[in-house]
């Protein structure tokens, strides 16, 4: 993990936090959707201390449904999170992506609208960049996206035949 590994050590003036959450596709019981995982973090946020004025500027690194996961911690939560200073998001799918082969996975399950909410169709994510991007404006956050160029499979069956 070199957020956890290497960052501390590269730059030893900067705190590191990692946040973590149940992110299991398959056989999941979990009926989390984004905005109770974004709930969970801001809380933890405060809890902790690191939201507090007195805290030091946060930046964040966010990654894939991590990303859409801060930007609705922000936005719901954005008086105690006026001191983020900015965010770099890497493969984070705030227009959508392609979701045919997770929808399989998690048919009929209760996490089957965490999935949904992040096709390319998703009214939900256009609603939360529009809302985000406002409490970035207003907050002066410095914004930076990392993306993929290739394409990638998201899912991969095995099937083991006798």
């Amino acid at each position: 993990m070199w957020i956890r590994d290497a960052l501390p050590s590269a730059c030893p003036a900067i705190r590191f936090v990692l946040f973590g959450y149940n992110s299991k596709l398959a056989e999941s019981n979990s009926s989390q959707t984004a905005t109770d995982l974004a709930s969970f973090l801001a809380e933890n946020l405060k809890a902790s201390g690191l939201a507090s004025p007195a805290a030091k500027p946060l930046i964040f690194l966010a990654h894939s449904l991590g990303g859409i996961v801060l930007k609705e911690a922000l936005d719901r939560d954005h008086q105690h999170m006026r001191h983020v200073a900015g965010a770099i998001f890497f493969g984070v799918p705030s227009r959508g992506m392609k979701t045919d082969a997770l929808m399989t996975v998690v048919s009929g399950q209760p996490n089957e609208g965490l999935v949904y909410d992040l096709t390319t169709a998703s009214e939900y994510l256009q609603r939360l960049d529009d809302r985000f991007f406002e409490v970035a404006r207003r907050g002066r956050m410095e914004l930076f996206w990392a993306y993929e160029t290739k394409t990638t499979p998201t899912v991969v069956v095995s099937i083991n035949l006798p």
